[in-house]
């Protein structure tokens, strides 16, 4: 007890230590030593299921070459929405900005399909080619300030380079090249 008088800042130090070893010496006996198996924070995590809860409605990527344009516009569609109202304009009667733009396509060999679509379009709105020809080319007055037209392009059997372009008052917006022969391009812009 005297040494507690004459030293009571190291009396205190000394009580505050044991006080630490005792905690963790509880502590460390409380537990098993092996985590539980249940999150301690947040909601409780989904069952996986070994069937799937839903069904895709179009793949990332075509599974097969097209055979038709109505395959060239499915491809298209499922690149983005092919709806016009989702943008919630009509052209230049909500002043929108109007735009000169050209959307083309290019094979070395013969191109299998082409589908394309400007949503906001004075003239046609969407179509396909299935020519068979090596270059695809379609002008219009468009609206908007961004992605004004999308166009995909399949190659053929005997290409070995495919590409499209889209052109936006002169200024290329958009080049995307693929090769090999059933090569794939998108563009957007």
């Amino acid at each position: 007890m005297e040494w507690i008088q004459r030293n009571p800042k190291k009396a205190v130090g000394l009580s505050a230590l044991a006080v630490l070893v005792v905690v963790i010496l509880v502590w460390g006996m409380s537990g098993s030593g092996k985590p539980s198996g249940e999150p301690t924070l947040g909601a409780s995590l989904a069952t996986p299921t070994t069937s799937p809860t839903h069904v895709l409605s179009a793949l990332p990527t075509p599974s097969a070459v097209p055979t038709s344009s109505t395959d060239v516009l499915q491809a298209l569609d499922a690149a983005g929405t092919s709806d016009t109202q989702a943008f919630g304009a009509n052209g230049s009667s909500q002043g929108l900005t109007p735009h000169h733009v050209v959307i083309s396509a290019q094979s070395d060999g013969p191109l299998m399909a082409v589908g394309w679509w400007i949503p906001f379009a004075d003239g046609q709105r969407k179509g396909s080619d299935t020519s068979g020809s090596k270059t695809f080319s379609h002008t219009d007055r468009t609206y908007g300030d961004a992605d004004l037209a999308r166009i995909l392009a399949y190659g053929g059997p005997n290409s070995k380079k495919t590409w499209c372009t889209i052109t936006v008052d002169g200024k290329v917006t958009e080049r995307q090249e693929a090769k090999g022969p059933y090569a794939e391009v998108f563009c957007q812009g």
